[in-house]
């Protein structure tokens, strides 16, 4: 045998070695020619993602500045793996306006430091204006200056002398609504984008104007603060501070500015205004218990590109360490997803769209719930043998499969203050729901003879009248457990001005009778034998949404098919195990987490049915990131007069404290909005004290028309 045929044999032997070798690899890890989730590819990405994670080296953090077309210079804080020999990595960017260098710093280096560990350079930026950045705040979120700066921002990444040339885009939240917005502007070198908790729509699904009503939460109040903290790493109180960020026009007065839906929102920001402008690869993350998780469903709906979906039971929050659990090592599958689209490894992986989603099993009422009950499973989309089932909403008070052929009109007197059980936007574990259904319409199905599964959006039809202008409609759907204890499931909403178009809302006509068709928020969940189905309606979600001004009575037409829900009913799944053994929670050398307490669940401090219903919640957290010490509190009060519903308000309350080189920094911000039945009045405080001095403080004071809100 010559040397060439020794080398062909050799060769062959090493290909059956390396085959043999895989398909035990596969089988160790679950894999079986018995896997049938549908489609098989995605059977195989994620097996290859749970086995075959290299962990190739250690990482060097580097500070430096990336120079925008006009000048000004963006903070970067780059994670570049050590690799044993010069070689090249791709890159992936997240740009947020959270402050790397304070806020973010301590959480992103658990996520970051993952990455670049295996291979994979991270790029953090400070949106300018903010952090470490230079420039003026820009006038509001995801504005036009922060997407031009994400172009200029991904083309410089490429060009630097470690990186391949791709770039993806990862981020949560905001950063994976930049990432969206970058995508459509289609940058060369952006090449895929991996996001969680991200929105198509940022008017309706955003926490501006939740399903078209005014929505006003802690995120206002964290902003108001976080836009005028002086740039790290110095926090230089000088003039350039003071007209760059200090003196900037508040962005919660920019939004009240902009209630109803238009360009300001759609215009190169929200996806589903053109769905053809994303031509790269998506992998997009959500959760059940998260406010923006409708915008998975709807991308593997519209786009037409490959898309890897995962949508598990947690909160505002990565897998890994979502609240509450089950959660999952998805940086396992992420490098994989990295190394297909960025690195070059053309295997065939990660092209076909699947869905791996939690289907929840009956939950019962618990705001301390850490494990939710059910399982992930793994589905084409829309998912085989979906069945859309109507229950009508009948005049006994019944929800029922066949529609009766008489119809009656039930009333409901408003109570603005209703719905404080759901809590302050579609997510988050609730509570026992009996006492926000106790001033709505509701309506129960008899018991569920069988397992029932749910996974999808819930449809709403209603045919209703009302004798004022302006109304807001909320339903929801909840699971009523045979010792009598009811649990949310989902719900929805709609501006009643907004029935026929968001762009230009119409006042009602009072008395007039229309109809309403709306969507629920996407969940899953499995209403057991014995539990019964119920809808709830009303026209109030307090303090989700702002309430509308008027006293009134509305009417709701029941049988005869007028008013029913529409469930997306599917077979029970297969269960898929997600990948385990989740790297433990890292915090970085110079830098600690010293106390943290998350946002509270609504606490009543008076709740008069014909007065005053007034809620709090509160937040707070202090940490230490080289040297520099950082505490913050913001608390929050929303209250309705219920007898006279023009009379609601938001205060919020906020400071951060900073001390840096012997220097302590105090910034405070105060927000409060009141209503009349034709206006918002509201008011914006800041000021900076330094070493208990006051330097400046600013105010704003407005009254803004009401838009239909």
């Amino acid at each position: 045998m010559n040397s060439l045929k020794r080398l062909q044999f050799g060769s062959r032997v090493l290909l059956v070695i390396i085959a043999s070798l895989l398909v035990l690899t596969m089988l160790s890890c679950g894999g079986s020619k018995n896997d049938t989730y549908p489609p098989t590819s995605c059977v195989r990405d994620q097996i290859l993602a749970d086995c075959l994670v290299p962990k190739i080296s250690d990482f060097r953090i580097t500070e430096d500045y990336l120079l925008m077309r006009d000048g000004v210079r963006l903070a970067v804080t780059h994670y570049v793996p050590n690799a044993p020999c010069a070689r090249t990595f791709p890159v992936i960017l997240e740009m947020t306006p959270y402050r790397k260098d304070d806020d973010s710093y301590i959480y992103e280096y658990s996520v970051y430091n993952y990455f670049a560990r295996r291979g994979i350079a991270v790029a953090h930026v400070d949106v300018r204006g903010t952090g470490g950045s230079e420039g003026a705040l820009p006038d509001r979120e995801y504005s036009d200056a922060e997407l031009d700066d994400l172009e200029d921002v991904v083309a410089a990444l490429a060009k630097l002398p470690w990186s391949n040339g791709n770039i993806g885009m990862q981020g949560i939240s905001w950063s994976g609504f930049n990432a969206i917005m970058t995508a459509m502007r289609r940058p060369p070198a952006l090449k895929a984008i991996l996001i969680a908790h991200a929105s198509n729509d940022i008017y309706g699904n955003d926490v501006n104007y939740i399903d078209g009503g005014l929505h006003l939460d802690v995120f206002a109040l964290e902003m108001e603060v976080e836009n005028i903290v002086p740039q790290s790493p110095d926090y230089a109180i000088n003039d350039a501070y003071f007209n760059d960020r200090f003196e900037q026009y508040p962005w919660v007065l920019t939004y009240l500015h902009h209630q109803r839906d238009g360009e300001f929102w759609q215009q190169g920001r929200s996806l589903q205004s053109n769905w053809g402008a994303v031509d790269i690869p998506v992998y997009a993350i959500g959760g059940l218990l998260d406010g923006y998780r409708d915008y998975v469903p709807q991308l593997l709906d519209h786009l037409a590109v490959p898309i890897r979906a995962e949508i598990g039971p947690w909160n505002h929050a990565w897998p890994h360490d979502g609240s509450p659990a089950p959660v999952y090592e998805w940086r396992k599958m992420a490098i994989r997803w990295w190394e297909r689209w960025l690195g070059g490894q053309h295997t065939g992986a990660f092209e076909e769209n699947c869905l791996t989603v939690f289907q929840r099993a009956a939950i019962p009422p618990d705001l301390n719930m850490e494990t939710t009950p059910g399982y992930f499973r793994l589905d084409s989309w829309p998912v085989r043998g979906l069945k859309e089932q109507k229950f009508y909403l009948e005049t006994d008070k019944r929800l029922s499969e066949t529609a009766s052929t008489s119809s009656q009109m039930q009333t409901l007197h408003y109570k603005p203050s209703n719905g404080i059980a759901v809590g302050n936007w579609w997510g988050e574990v609730t509570g026992e729901m009996s006492s926000s259904d106790r001033d709505a319409l509701v309506f129960d199905s008899q018991p569920v003879a069988s397992s029932t599964p749910i996974l999808g959006n819930s449809q709403v039809q209603l045919t209703v009248s009302v004798d004022a202008p302006l109304a807001d409609w909320v339903v929801r759907l909840e699971d009523v457990f045979p010792d009598g204890r009811v649990s949310l499931v989902t719900g929805g909403l709609i501006n009643g001005a907004q029935r026929l178009s968001r762009t230009q809302p119409q006042a009602i006509v009072p008395g007039e009778i229309f109809t309403l068709q709306f969507p629920l928020r996407f969940t899953s969940y499995t209403f057991e034998p014995q539990h019964k189905i119920r809808v709830v309606v009303s026209n109030a979600q307090f303090p989700m949404i702002w309430p509308t001004p008027h006293r009134m009575t509305m009417t709701l037409h029941t049988g005869g098919g007028e008013s029913y829900i529409e469930l997306p009913i599917v077979p029970s799944g297969t269960p898929v195990t997600l990948p385990g053994d989740i790297d433990p929670y890292e915090e970085p050398a110079d830098a600690k987490s010293l106390s943290s307490e998350p946002l509270t669940y609504f606490k009543i401090v008076r709740d008069d049915p014909h007065g005053i219903t007034e809620v709090q919640s509160e937040e707070g957290a202090s940490f230490v990131v080289k040297e520099r010490h950082f505490q913050r509190k913001n608390n929050l009060s929303y209250w309705v007069d219920n007898t006279n519903p023009v009379a609601a308000g938001f205060r919020g309350d906020g400071w951060q404290e900073t001390i840096v080189d012997g220097r302590k920094l105090l910034l405070r911000a105060h927000i409060e909005i009141t209503s009349t039945q034709d206006s918002f009045h509201a008011i914006v405080n800041r000021s900076i004290h330094e070493n208990g001095r006051l330097l400046r403080e600013k105010n704003w004071d407005e009254v803004i028309p009401r838009d239909f809100q």
